[in-house]
């Protein structure tokens, strides 16, 4: 009888243990990715996004561009800017994805290839990332229907 409570005591302890450690990994995986801008100046470059030879920086930025503008309000969308500026169509300023859905939507990755503001660092890189609605270019693409 000794041996049986001992076995259900120590089965016991062995579940809570286990359940404990499956709730803490559970909300670690599930907590916020860290801020990569933590502590860095705005000409901090988060990530390098290449389109054939030219290479475009995401830097921190400040509240008006880059990072710490485009996070907090339109999203970081990371796979989406990178296939825009690898693939998409390139306009004075800005690359951009006419998306095939319906209503139509565009992704548009606005740029400088110039100086940030006096400081002589260039380029500035990206300076926001958003979906816009409405295709960007005037013809929409082949299979999309003009209205839905």
């Amino acid at each position: 009888m000794k041996f049986a409570y001992r076995i259900s005591t120590i089965s016991a302890a062995l579940v809570m243990s286990t359940s404990t450690l499956a709730a803490a990994s559970a909300s670690a995986s599930t907590a916020p990715a860290a801020d990569p801008c933590a502590g860095k100046s705005a000409n901090h470059i988060v990530k390098n996004y290449t389109r054939s030879l030219v290479t475009v920086p995401l830097r921190c930025g400040t509240s008006t561009w880059g990072y710490r503008h485009l996070a907090p309000k339109h999203g970081f969308k990371d796979s989406q800017t990178a296939n825009t500026v690898a693939r998409g169509k390139q306009s004075f300023g800005f690359y951009y994805t006419n998306l095939t859905q319906c209503p139509p939507m565009a992704f548009k990755v606005v740029f400088n290839n110039g100086a940030i503001g006096g400081t002589g660092v260039r380029p500035q890189g990206i300076i926001t990332a958003y979906y816009q609605p409405g295709h960007i270019s005037s013809v929409a693409p082949n299979g999309i229907a003009t209205a839905c």
